[in-house]
């Protein structure tokens, strides 16, 4: 099962200032919620960007995110940017994980809980208070978005058809509830959470003389078949389109046949969508990337944490 999340960025109006670009550790806010949901295996990661969207894009460029612009986060509420993040997941996952960016201190031994419960939605409590992220299965999406009532998130995850089926995971983590202030600092961390654990960090590529497929050609594949354009999937990236079009060509000269087949026209300006070939490339690429993670996690334990407390 596949497990995408939602981190909302884009400066809604709220009590409190917030700058997911605040130092945390040796790291950012946004990037050590990023880093932590990947470490969990969670992919796509869907970023709602708004306010300095152009600066936060650029700085979380490199962490093979998606990242999708409000442009009118000054006049919307944050459940808008978390049902424009939804309902562009519906297609990519099964399920997806939604929280604002303003929780860094989040464990990722409590993403893993939440990634077992096989509830239509679940939400990790501590000491009694639900906490962030929430768990939402691809089948309650719709009624999530279509959720038109009071109090936004809150109101629909309360709606009966939606509550009754909440799995509580109980945690022993106080990072699901601590958030990031506007004065450039954390409000009484826990302690020890000032860095995120060392852990194992597996890059594939694919090659013949040189390298020509990796995680942003695999990325960029994706994103353009799901939007049916490269000009969206190079934005979503934060990458030129001249740079997408020559990763494209690079991989097509070594592979010997094209990639995408792109049709021209028509009332939407045409579209670009993966050639057969393609879509059976890109998905044993994702099955082998998913087996050699899975492998280097238990690689990691062995080698590294098996009696040796200080890396833990």
């Amino acid at each position: 099962m596949r497990t995408g999340a939602v981190i909302v960025a884009a400066g809604h109006k709220s009590p409190t200032l917030f700058r997911p670009m605040m130092p945390v550790g040796d790291t950012t806010v946004i990037r050590r919620i990023i880093i932590i949901l990947q470490q969990a295996g969670v992919d796509p990661v869907v970023v709602i960007t708004g306010k300095q969207g152009d600066e936060l894009e650029k700085h979380i460029s490199k962490l093979q995110v998606i990242c999708l612009r409000n442009d009118r986060y000054e006049h919307t509420q944050m459940f808008d940017s978390i049902c424009m993040g939804l309902k562009y997941l519906e297609g990519l996952c099964d399920r997806a994980l939604v929280l604002p960016a303003k929780y860094p201190l989040l464990l990722t031994g409590t993403v893993n809980e939440l990634l077992k419960s096989t509830a239509a939605a679940a939400c990790p409590v501590c000491g009694g208070h639900r906490g962030h992220p929430v768990l939402i299965r691809g089948e309650l999406i719709g009624k999530i978005t279509g959720y038109d009532g009071p109090m936004g998130m809150r109101g629909a995850l309360r709606q009966p058809e939606i509550d009754a089926l909440m799995d509580e995971i109980p945690v022993e983590d106080e990072g699901i509830f601590w958030p990031a202030e506007g004065d450039g600092r954390l409000a009484e961390p826990p302690k020890g959470r000032e860095r995120i654990p060392m852990h194992p960090k597996v890059q594939l590529a694919l090659a013949r003389e040189e390298l020509f497929f990796d995680q942003s050609m695999a990325r960029f594949l994706q994103i353009t078949d799901h939007t049916g354009s490269m000009q969206t999937a190079c934005r979503q990236m934060h990458m030129s389109y001249t740079k997408g079009w020559k990763m494209l060509k690079a991989a097509e000269k070594q592979l010997g046949y094209p990639l995408l087949i792109t049709q021209s026209g028509g009332a939407e300006g045409g579209s670009s969508r993966l050639s057969p070939q393609a879509r059976e490339l890109l998905d044993r690429y994702f099955q082998m990337e998913k087996e050699l993670n899975e492998t280097a996690k238990r690689l990691f334990e062995n080698c590294f944490l098996q009696g040796n407390e200080e890396q833990r």
